[in-house]
């Protein structure tokens, strides 16, 4: 997957530092042009994501930006201008000839991120609406952090959650706790119609039930004690957009009830009301459970189920996807590393074999911590078990050590040799005669390996008759 390549245009050099060392921290990678010379020389070889403009003052910049959207007119670019009334006039006169936006000096690095963030969403959701390959697609631009990864499994996932993200079906999305739901919800939502409204996500573990209604569908005034006012819901205040109920299963069957009715017939009644309320609003579901489990243990509707289960989507666990965790670790090192300004180039080949052969039950959140943790308490540019062995306790037991060579290869071959005897007994029906010719050997040699691998010798002849 390409990384985020921001380029900024004129800035000096404390202020591109300044901009580098705060987005770098995002993932991002910036590179800066100081004149228009330098940025023709540069056209043509990596395409920027984004270009931020730098204005400090307004002579001749409409030319260098005329020149910019000329090479480079899918590129969303940012005008940082200074705060003189004659920039902020030819900022806007800008933004008016194709910029995204303009902030003013000075900003805050938050203001700068939330604005870029806007600006990669919109343009990958121009890019959604044309045809485009799959492989181009860089989620990376819009949800920074984002790794799909190689493991066949999360792929078949994200081709399934671009394809019914356009739509406006109800989405399931089903894995153990750590494993992206959030993020691949967040991708369904940016590449949906339902992208330049709001995306709300609701934990439904951390509510009971009276405050999960009250919040979800608002109440009338004295529908309760304390109802001094009518509240709105938030099904009501996101109408339009997409709403992650993540740990559905923890909803009560009263309130999947009128989860029901809103997919059904997009409305709901809210909280000591009578009268219907009208929403559009797309649900998109998660849980770590298994949902026919519930059904059985009588926690979860049936009818719900068949309603959210329209498309799922499952995420596999860490584990099964160990192609992918030496991409997290290294994309964790570079973000904390980054973070905490210390310069650690990786780690030892023996952490790595740690961290690829513990089970990871927290998953992408699990190894995040854990990389966090090693990063921090690393004080060389390279983390070695040495050093942050207090870390790495739990996993450093669970390590074994190889076995001595010669007692691996025995070990080796005991295992080839039993599993050979084994197919051959099979392949012979139980005829030690048969199998003995077969292998090149007596009878008596072949009884002895049957007697030192317990082999039972009636089972074989009992299948005799179903093996063909």
């Amino acid at each position: 997957m390409k990384r985020l390549k921001i380029v900024v245009t004129g800035s000096s050099d404390q202020g591109f530092l300044q901009l580098y060392s705060s987005l770098k921290e995002e993932g991002f990678d910036i590179s800066q042009f100081k004149s228009l010379p330098e940025f023709l020389t540069r056209k043509g070889r990596n395409l920027p994501s984004l270009i931020l403009f730098n204005l400090d003052n307004s002579k001749l910049k409409e030319y260098v930006f005329k020149e910019i959207k000329k090479a480079y007119p899918a590129v969303p670019v940012i005008i940082l201008s200074s705060p003189e009334p004659d920039c902020i006039k030819k900022s806007l006169q800008l933004v008016k000839i194709g910029a995204y936006d303009y902030l003013k000096k000075p900003f805050t690095m938050d203001e700068l991120k939330i604005v870029i963030r806007r600006a990669l969403k919109e343009k990958m959701q121009n890019l959604s609406g044309v045809s485009m390959k799959k492989d181009d697609l860089d989620f990376s631009s819009f949800l920074p952090g984002f790794i799909v990864g190689k493991n066949h499994q999360m792929r078949q996932a994200i081709t399934l959650a671009q394809k019914v993200a356009p739509t406006d079906f109800t989405v399931l999305i089903q894995g153990e706790s750590g494993t992206g739901k959030e993020m691949v919800a967040s991708l369904i939502h940016s590449l949906s119609r339902r992208r330049k409204k709001d995306f709300l996500k609701l934990n439904c573990a951390a509510l009971t039930e009276s405050i999960m209604e009250s919040e979800l569908f608002g109440y009338e005034r004295g529908a309760f004690t304390g109802a001094d006012t009518k509240k709105k819901g938030l099904f009501a205040a996101i109408d339009g957009g997409t709403i992650l109920l993540d740990e559905i299963t923890e909803t009560s069957t009263n309130t999947q009830a009128k989860l029901l009715r809103i997919i059904e017939n997009k409305e709901f009644i809210p909280v000591g009301g009578t009268a219907p309320v009208k929403c559009d609003v797309r649900i998109i579901a998660a849980t770590n459970k298994d949902l026919r489990e519930e059904i059985q243990r009588k926690r979860f509707r049936s009818d719900l189920y068949f309603r959210i289960n329209t498309f799922t989507i499952y995420l596999p666990p860490l584990r099964e996807r160990k192609e992918d965790i030496p991409l997290f670790i290294d994309h964790f090192v570079k973000k904390y590393s980054t973070c905490l300004k210390k310069e650690i180039e990786g780690l030892s080949s023996e952490i790595y074999e740690i961290l690829l052969n513990y089970p990871w039950p927290g998953n992408i959140r699990e190894l995040e911590t854990t990389v966090l943790r090693m990063v921090v308490t690393c004080s060389k540019p390279f983390i070695t078990l040495e050093e942050v062995k207090d870390v790495l306790p739990a996993m450093s037991k669970n390590r074994k050590s190889p076995l001595p060579f010669e007692k691996a290869r025995e070990k080796f071959l005991s295992c080839w040799e039993e599993k050979y005897i084994k197919e051959l007994l099979l392949v012979s029906r139980g005829n030690i005669s048969q199998a003995a010719k077969r292998a090149g050997v007596t009878r008596a040699y072949l009884y002895k390996k049957i007697n030192k691998y317990q082999i039972d010798l009636a089972f074989y002849r009992k299948k005799a008759s179903f093996v063909f």
